[in-house]
């Protein structure tokens, strides 16, 4: 009867190690890897609280194929990329050039689209996180 029991205790202490080995290889990493998306999640609300721009004018020049000059305002405190932008006209996603690689809280910058057609434009501004502004023009 002392050998049996014995053998069982190390059989269930064989066992307990391989639990352990087992929770803290696959379940401890899960439990960082949460961690670290909530971490990113909460950065990214705070940048887009704090990120705000306003279309402040809208000007084209004449003819068929006219430059559309959209001038922006960074009215937050966090740096904007301009090539992480996206520009929709009448909700079709347009290229564009811009006077500046940032836009600094505070400061302007021109975005140029190069269009055809004329008639009413419905002018989005989006940011890379999303923070977006509005404007009509009529050509």
């Amino acid at each position: 009867m002392g050998f049996s029991t014995i053998v069982a205790t190390a059989v269930l202490g064989g066992s307990c190690i391989m639990m352990i080995t087992i929770f803290s290889g696959g379940v401890l990493p899960t439990i960082s890897d949460y961690h670290e998306a909530f971490k990113n999640m909460e950065d990214r609300a705070v940048e887009r609280f704090h990120t705000n721009i306003n279309i402040t004018n809208v000007t084209n020049t004449s003819g068929i194929y006219y430059d559309l000059n959209i001038t922006m305002k960074n009215t937050g405190c966090i740096t904007l990329e301009t090539t992480d932008f996206t520009m929709l006209i009448n909700g079709v996603k347009e290229r564009f050039n811009c006077s500046e690689s940032y836009l600094y809280p505070e400061k302007e910058v021109i975005f140029t689209l190069n269009l055809t057609g004329s008639g009413l434009l419905r002018i989005k501004a989006i940011t890379e996180n999303g923070v977006s502004d509005y404007e009509e023009h009529v050509i």
